[in-house]
């Protein structure tokens, strides 16, 4: 008998996992409104409701007799999610933890006691200014850099708080800004045990607003600074009580040391999750998350031939890859790649790009490989 699986959302960042549910030959249930539903067509059933219509969904769902409920690289239908399966008493999160979780400054004060993670300065933001400069100004509950700022002084804080403040509801934490290179750690948790998939490395922009302006796969670090990766975050996982599920956490390294930037309940975005890890790895993250939400995981073995991908972002932060863009057509190492105007605009957040370009090869692709 065919597994039922319930999926929530119909956009772009759901679309790879509703096509690998149907290759899995798995039977789909998908809640989202029918504008923008690009999942409408690749699923076995779709129902054009809210994705807030929780009970609705839960309801429907119980009816069905699905067998897990899921979502991927969305904050807000991963809660749903959360709700839906809990309600079903199927594989998950508990909701009220996962809402927890997604709260940046609860996360904060969970993590000061992991051995091997530093954690900067940070306050949560109640009108008055503790003076830590330079600082992140950051919303405590969101993701795609909206709402990040940066403030080095009494003014550019003020503006950040301003900037923060725009549709937020759950307050804001201020950070103390540590210099270093990013990364973001892709893992799946299943039944409170916790594996590290791949890690990766991020081009980013400059202050204010930090866009990600790129990823590679896997990242360029040493031996040394992987292996306390694959040590601390289990712990940091099971520290703050994380269950089951994909999660993206974001975190920044100055030789040994590793600060935490934040966590992310949910597979990454920009394609991180749906494309690359898979391409690089071999290892199929969506199934691996599909598996999870019907309770059926095994450890995922990787394959020993790891190959490099990766995805570049093109905003007018990154005018300079343009021709890079176009001499890429016809190059072996090019999956795809996408240019929606060649006026380019500058990105505040991770939803303001003008193309992108995605490569496979057995090396780490730039721009002056061309």
């Amino acid at each position: 008998m065919r597994k039922k699986l319930a999926i929530i959302g119909a956009s772009t960042g759901q679309y790879p996992l509703c096509l690998k549910a149907k290759e899995l030959d798995i039977e789909t249930f998908c809640f989202a409104w029918e504008q923008g539903a690009v999942c409408k067509e690749v699923v076995d059933h779709f129902y054009p409701i809210s994705i807030f219509e929780m009970d609705r969904i839960a309801e429907i769902c119980m009816i069905n007799h699905v067998d897990g409920v899921m979502s991927n690289a969305s904050d807000a239908t991963a809660k749903v999610a959360s709700y839906v399966a809990e309600k079903l008493h199927l594989n998950g999160t508990p909701y009220k933890t996962l809402l927890s979780l997604q709260d940046k400054y609860n996360i904060r004060l969970l993590a000061q006691s992991i051995i091997g993670l530093e954690s900067p300065k940070f306050y949560f933001y109640r009108g008055i200014d503790n003076q830590i400069y330079p600082c992140v100004v950051k919303p405590c509950e969101g993701g795609g850099k909206k709402g990040v700022s940066f403030a080095f002084n009494d003014s550019e804080f003020k503006d950040a708080i301003d900037y923060a403040s725009k549709d937020n509801k759950f307050g804001i934490i201020v950070e103390e800004f540590i210099e270093g290179k990013e990364l973001s750690i892709e893992s799946i948790s299943f039944h409170g045990q916790h594996y590290v998939i791949q890690i990766t490395d991020k081009d980013s922009s400059s202050a204010p607003h930090f866009v990600e302006l790129g990823h590679h796969q896997p990242a360029i670090i040493s031996e040394r600074l992987k292996q306390k990766i694959e040590n601390v975050v289990p712990l940091l996982l099971s520290a703050i009580g994380y269950i089951n599920g994909a999660s993206h956490i974001e975190v920044k390294y100055k030789g040994d040391e590793l600060y935490l930037i934040e966590v992310n309940l949910r597979g990454g975005g920009d394609d991180i999750s749906n494309k690359l890890v898979y391409m690089s790895s071999g290892i199929d993250y969506l199934r691996c998350m599909i598996d999870v939400a019907l309770d059926q995981f095994v450890k995922p073995v990787r394959i020993e031939k790891q190959a490099y991908a990766g995805i570049y972002y093109l905003t007018k932060q990154t005018s300079y890859l343009l021709p890079f863009f176009e001499n890429a057509s016809g190059k072996d190492w090019l999956v795809r790649k996408e240019v929606y105007s060649t006026k380019l605009e500058e990105s505040h957040s991770n939803y303001e790009r003008n193309g992108y370009l995605i490569y496979k090869s057995d090396h780490k692709i730039t721009p002056n490989i061309i």
